[in-house]
């Protein structure tokens, strides 16, 4: 069966948001299929800016049908072609693959959940994204966080696992069926919780909050 790719004109729009997290971490999280990569610069307009020597955009990044295809800056991609003599949609990053991007960086895209089609990219030391972020996510409707390889945003300080929702431009959130809770108290089913930015919410051990980038 052939697979249906959808055109660039279907793509959903970029925004960005910043979640920061008490003993874990700050993070990127962008929401559209499409994307732009490249150097940090004092006035860049690249969706992820990598403090580095790259060239101010080194390509761009496409999410279709769950899948990511790199697309250089440069072209490398234009003259290729898919089996059946279709055009290419770019070079296919699975999980786990380095963007092929010359320079100093490597970065890195990660899907380490097989539940959500969302990824996360990271960077090898001693590079660092802009807006001091450890990670960078794109995000699929659900982000998954909590201590285990598997999530999205993995926090080894905290015992708490929740889940991030975003859903008709609205950010939620609610603990993982299963996540620790105070055994005091009778289990119930956790209710999604509205997460406004600039203002901070507690999940658990989680404490958070969300800003627009």
């Amino acid at each position: 069966m052939n697979q249906v790719i959808r055109p660039m004109t279907d793509l959903e729009p970029t925004s960005a948001w910043r979640l920061w997290i008490d003993r874990c971490g700050g993070f990127t999280l962008l929401t559209g299929d499409r994307l732009t990569v490249g150097g940090a610069r004092l006035e860049g307009t690249t969706d992820v800016q990598v403090r580095s020597d790259w060239r101010r955009c080194e390509g761009t990044l496409v999410r279709r049908n769950g899948d990511y295809f790199w697309n250089a800056a440069d072209g490398a991609d234009a003259g290729r072609q898919a089996p059946g003599g279709q055009p290419s949609a770019g070079t296919l990053l699975r999980s786990g693959s380095v963007f092929p991007i010359p320079g100093s960086a490597t970065l890195r895209l990660h899907q380490p959940s097989p539940l959500s089609r969302s990824a996360v990219l990271s960077l090898d030391p001693p590079h660092r994204f802009d807006q001091h972020v450890d990670h960078v996510l794109l995000v699929d409707q659900t982000v998954l966080i909590g201590p285990n390889p598997g999530d999205h945003i993995c926090c080894s300080s905290v015992d708490t696992a929740a889940v991030l929702v975003f859903r008709d431009g609205r950010w939620r959130a609610k603990l993982k069926p299963g996540a620790a809770v105070d055994v005091a108290r009778p289990a119930t089913p956790s209710p999604l919780v509205d997460l406004v930015p600039g203002q901070r919410i507690s999940l658990g051990d989680l404490d958070m909050m969300l800003e627009e980038a």
